[in-house]
């Protein structure tokens, strides 16, 4: 238990970072449209240039929400020997990374990138998005231990 399992690290990394394209995809333009309509949207577009991104700055940013997807399965790997396997120890990394996000969210606001609008849905967005996304990384990654023996 006290070892961290390099391959399932990864396989759970990839089942967080699905889990959470396919509830960003729910919640952010199912039920986010509903609520806000497009207004949302519209901040973000004002803010960012993401309208004139290429097929290396997407890749970026597939690259870089895999690598956090990954560090926050080895968070939770590595609580496990404090708080034990399951769904509390994923709970307790996925509100490690939400107050994160809340952190630079509240950053960012200050320094002028985005609204304080945007940026509050967004936080709720991830405080929603996080948690769901870590129970499933991390029910992967403890699965896979189970196959191994």
């Amino acid at each position: 238990m006290n070892e961290i399992n390099v391959k399932r690290l990864f396989l759970g990394g990839l089942a967080t970072f699905i889990t959470w394209i396919i509830f960003e995809i729910l919640i952010e333009q199912i039920v986010g449209k509903l609520l806000f309509g497009n207004h949302v949207e519209q901040l973000w577009l004002q803010a960012t240039v993401i309208t004139e991104w290429g097929a290396l700055n997407h890749g970026l940013n597939i690259v870089i929400a895999l690598l956090n997807a990954t560090l926050l399965i080895w968070l939770y790997a590595s609580l496990r020997p404090m708080y034990g396997v399951g769904a509390r120890t994923a709970l307790i990394a996925s509100a490690l990374g939400v107050i994160w996000v809340w952190s630079l969210t509240i950053n960012l606001v200050n320094l002028g990138f985005f609204s304080p609008l945007a940026g509050l849905v967004e936080a709720v967005y991830e405080s929603i998005e996080f948690p769901i996304a870590m129970l499933a990384g991390a029910r992967v990654y403890e699965g896979s231990e189970k196959n191994e023996r």
